[in-house]
């Protein structure tokens, strides 16, 4: 039970960073001179700059907090970073960032400091009256052209073709599918339900390995990455109702470079094995 459960939080782990790996952080920081909360015009243009890198499109969720120096009372500093961080609000939303994009906007009040000579507490303290932007963005997604599979399977098709499924990855080390291959994998299967006569074998092939060797799998620590892989595409193909007497699959480890560069090693194949009614190959089945 605990062997399961362990691989389970693998599962969800590795899952959830699959998710937040479709955002990420960027972050500024804007100065303000003493007593001051309104933003100067060079600290304005750096927002505008800013913001226009990202582009407002991308923006999903924005955090501001604001400080002071250790000079003034408790309750001034409070209020005076409260101000700050509004200020920069103000400024975010006059470059048409939406409200609704404010997670957080809050004053922290004072950062305290240790005393250091005087030139470099006057430095530190101009450092510390600030607000931080903390901006959370989208990771565009690659743009996956779902008619290269289509394209490639193509009529005639005949016993021995071979068809390279490029834009078919896998995590690095793993034989998880990753999000941007499923257009391709629901052509393919698409493809094969429309013809029920084709029966394929499913190859899979790595890199970088000597001797031809297979690369190691990283979640069972087995060396069997490219039947993993191959598997893989396998099952997706069997849970779209591709019958299994259609379908083998086959590891060949690195025995079969292309000589074209590590990205080209790393694929998978589908080679068509028969085109036959009522009939299954030859050849045991996985």
């Amino acid at each position: 039970m605990i062997m399961k459960f362990l691989q389970l939080l693998v599962v969800s782990l590795s899952l959830t960073v699959s998710l937040y790996a479709q955002k990420q952080h960027r972050d500024l920081n804007v100065y303000f001179d003493t007593a001051i909360y309104e933003l100067n015009e060079e600290e304005q243009q750096k927002i505008k700059s800013f913001i226009t890198a990202l582009g407002k499109e991308q923006i999903h969720e924005i955090t501001l907090y604001g400080y002071t120096d250790d000079r003034g009372s408790d309750k001034y500093n409070m209020n005076l970073s409260i101000n700050r961080a509004k200020n920069v609000k103000k400024h975010l939303l006059a470059l048409g960032i939406d409200e609704a994009a404010f997670k957080v906007v809050k004053g922290k009040g004072e950062v305290v400091i240790r005393k250091f000579d005087q030139v470099e507490t006057d430095i530190i303290r101009g450092l510390n009256r600030k607000v931080t932007i903390d901006i959370t963005t989208g990771i565009p997604k690659p743009k996956v052209d779902e008619t290269l599979i289509e394209n490639k399977i193509v009529e005639p098709i005949n016993i021995g073709d071979v068809y390279v499924l490029e834009n078919i990855h896998f995590q690095e080390g793993y034989a998880w599918i990753t999000e941007k291959s499923f257009p391709h994998l629901r052509k393919l299967a698409q493809i094969l339900k429309d013809r029920p006569d084709i029966y394929i074998e499913i190859l899979g092939h790595v890199c970088c390995t000597r001797y031809g060797r297979d690369a190691i799998d990283r979640k069972t620590k087995k060396q069997n990455l490219s039947t993993a892989r191959a598997k893989a595409i396998y099952m997706y193909l069997r849970r779209k109702g591709i019958p299994k007497n259609r379908m083998r699959y086959k590891g060949m480890r690195h025995t079969q470079p292309l000589g074209k560069g590590a990205e080209y090693d790393r694929r998978v194949e589908i080679v068509v094995k028969n085109i036959i009614k009522d009939r299954r190959f030859h050849g045991s089945y996985n």
